[in-house]
């Protein structure tokens, strides 16, 4: 005899799942091809990529500023996160932050990239204990 699963537990079943399956995609370690390449203008690559969010954290604290302004202006993070690694939650925040010349490019970024990682670690338990490792590993800002 099959027991019915009221519909709301099925709803919340599905939420979690969905959760899961978002936050492994955007933490996921990418192939070449979907890696993102810093510029520092148009033909002037600095030779530093990033294949996961982890390592575009590490990435965008190393980089010199002029990079993360000139992919900010043209909308290459928020592209690649949206459409790379399909977190669109991510890329709008990213997409929040004003381009300037001021040092403060960089922390924004960071605590924005930190931030989105910590939240869906937290939504996927199993994620989280390799999570704060990556993030200890460089040197979190919190």
């Amino acid at each position: 005899m099959s027991r019915k699963i009221p519909k709301k537990a099925k709803t919340q079943k599905s939420r979690k799942l969905e959760v899961n399956t978002k936050a492994v995609r955007t933490l996921r370690t990418l192939d070449d091809k979907e890696a993102f390449y810093f510029y520092e203008a148009v033909g002037k690559p600095t030779g530093e990529c990033a294949k996961s969010l982890f390592e575009f954290l590490k990435k965008a604290k190393a980089v010199k500023p002029e990079s993360l302004l000139f992919h900010l202006q043209r909308k290459d993070f928020q592209n690649w996160i949206g459409k790379t690694l399909g977190d669109s939650e991510l890329a709008r925040r990213i997409g929040k932050i004003v381009p300037s010349h001021n040092s403060d490019i960089r922390t924004k970024i960071y605590s924005t990239v930190e931030k989105r990682i910590k939240e869906l670690a937290e939504a996927t338990p199993t994620l989280m204990i390799n999570t704060d490792l990556v993030l200890a590993s460089q040197g979190s800002t919190s």
